[in-house]
């Protein structure tokens, strides 16, 4: 429910926004502005929240127990019932917060980046991403032309991290009261640690809205990369031979799996491609197979494939080192050497905004 509408709060918010082939400078600026704004109010809630929740510690430590001297713990549970309660209370306000202000900073975001999300179905792919990454929602769990994007994940694994995404919000939390009630009393501060809590839950905050917006402007201007890489490759798809096509789509569907996640640029990705490719059957993945064709390509269609992958590779919320391993071996059976410092380089400049092209992908290759 929550997911539906914040992807139809972000349609909304976006519907003026023009289409662009790339966000000027001018908005990647605002765009990193937002950012730094939306952490900062982040920070300081956590500051808020934290000396709201020290100080009424103190005070009722203070005054309403008399220090809590020599008090057991039948007369001392009142004490921790009335406290947590309104830690509780404190804590969802602090986290509904968050929520909006990263949900404002998401459609910012996407109102500078220019990026629609309120028409046709890939828009909707957008706006519901862009959702899941303000909720901190894993990516769902579908097939893409046949491709299970975790296949390579083992069954218990994957029931573990989508355990792991709906406890981390309390569990964290949960660590960070345990560090201040029991290691920080160990260190014989006792009587400070009500004071550590503003700091402490100003950082954390500070880092769970960074990561959300860092991931939200990669599935922001990852679109246009895509759209980049499809624009100087697929102009005319109908010269490509069927082994050239199979390629393409089987290093793109490895390259997809061996990402572990079912990300949206890539799904983006696959989509794009197929529609290029005039192909709409599944896709059943053998690598292995084809892989013995690569030395046969001509050299546009080398540099086309290896474009292909490597922006697939740079465009997740991570690069996976099975993909980086799958990318290197591909570069190795087209006589090029893969760097992964400008690998690594790319990845940036995509989330600062930099127009990705294929001198861009090119760069991290030599051979």
């Amino acid at each position: 429910m929550l997911e539906r509408k914040f992807a139809a709060y972000l349609a909304q918010s976006s519907a003026e926004s023009g289409a662009r082939e790339q966000p000027s400078q001018e908005c990647v600026q605002k765009i990193g502005r937002v950012t730094r704004w939306i952490v900062g109010l982040s920070a300081l809630a956590g500051i808020v929240s934290g000396g709201v929740i020290g100080g009424t510690e103190i005070w009722m430590r203070q005054g309403v127990f008399n220090g809590m001297e020599d008090i057991g713990w039948r007369e001392a549970l009142p004490y921790w019932s009335l406290f947590y309660i309104f830690v509780g209370v404190v804590s969802a306000v602090e986290i509904a917060l968050l929520y909006a202000l990263a949900l404002s900073g998401i459609a910012r975001i996407t109102q500078y980046s220019g990026l629609q999300l309120s028409r046709g179905e890939e828009h909707g792919l957008f706006s519901h991403s862009l959702a899941r990454a303000a909720l901190e929602f894993p990516s769902p769990q579908i097939k893409i032309y046949g491709i299970d994007p975790y296949a390579y994940v083992s069954n218990w694994k994957l029931t573990a991290l989508n355990i792991a995404y709906k406890l981390k919000v309390g569990v964290s939390s949960f660590l960070l009261r345990v560090f201040l009630r029991r290691v920080a009393a160990r260190m014989a501060i006792r009587g400070m640690v009500p004071l550590f809590a503003g700091p402490l839950y100003a950082v954390w905050n500070a880092y769970i809205v960074w990561r959300i917006m860092t991931e939200a402007r990669v599935r922001t201007l990852g679109p246009f990369a895509v759209d980049n890489i499809i624009r100087a490759h697929f102009e005319n798809p109908r010269a490509l031979g069927e082994k050239e096509r199979d390629l393409l789509l089987q290093g793109a569907g490895e390259m997809l799996a061996r990402g572990r996640d079912a990300h949206p640029n890539q799904i983006y990705l696959m989509n794009r491609l197929g529609e290029s490719l005039d192909y709409d059957e599944e896709i059943s993945l053998d690598w292995a197979a084809m892989r013995g064709y690569l030395p046969d390509l001509e050299t546009a269609g080398r540099t086309r494939l290896l474009d292909l992958l490597t922006l697939s590779c740079v465009i997740g919320s991570r690069m996976h080192r099975d993909q980086r391993a799958f990318l290197r071996d591909v570069c190795e059976a087209c006589g090029a050497t893969l760097h992964d410092d400008e690998l690594k380089a790319l990845r940036k400049a995509l989330k600062r905004g930099h127009r990705i092209g294929s001198d861009d992908l090119s760069a991290t290759r030599s051979g």
